[in-house]
């Protein structure tokens, strides 16, 4: 059995490396914080995913940009993983977390044709999206 590399509390899981380990869920709970929502620690990964994408939203375009959150956050924390076991990297949530909001604002500028934000301004304001999307 091999310890989770973020924590070193747990045998590494999915489930523990991408949501229950503190180092992941204090990640998602900052992003989604950032955006105005509350979510609570379900069971299980499958659980969050579908508590996740079966949030209502009022517009399509922020339902979607909420969507493409989720996997910019599961995505990250795989790669952190990998860089800590592969490149030796010590977690820096902090830094982790800047980079989750570059990846979703790079991301959502691919499909977001109406907006005229950079992403350095979707970065920098990235509690606001919401409110900008609605």
């Amino acid at each position: 059995c091999s310890s989770d590399l973020f924590c070193a509390e747990e045998v590494e899981t999915l489930d523990h490396i991408l949501m229950a380990c503190p180092i992941s869920w204090k990640v998602w709970d900052m992003i989604a914080t950032d955006m105005q929502q509350h979510i609570s620690k379900p069971a299980n990964f499958k659980q969050h995913f579908e508590r996740w994408v079966t949030r209502r939203w009022k517009s399509t375009m922020m339902k979607k940009f909420w969507q493409s959150t989720f996997f910019a956050i599961a995505w990250s924390l795989w790669n952190m993983r990998n860089e800590v076991i592969f490149q030796q990297k010590v977690v820096d949530t902090t830094a982790l977390y800047n980079l989750i909001k570059w990846r979703i604002t790079f991301w959502s500028k691919a499909w977001m044709d109406r907006n005229s934000y950079s992403e350095a301004e979707m970065v920098r304001h990235f509690a606001d999206i919401p409110r900008l999307l609605q």
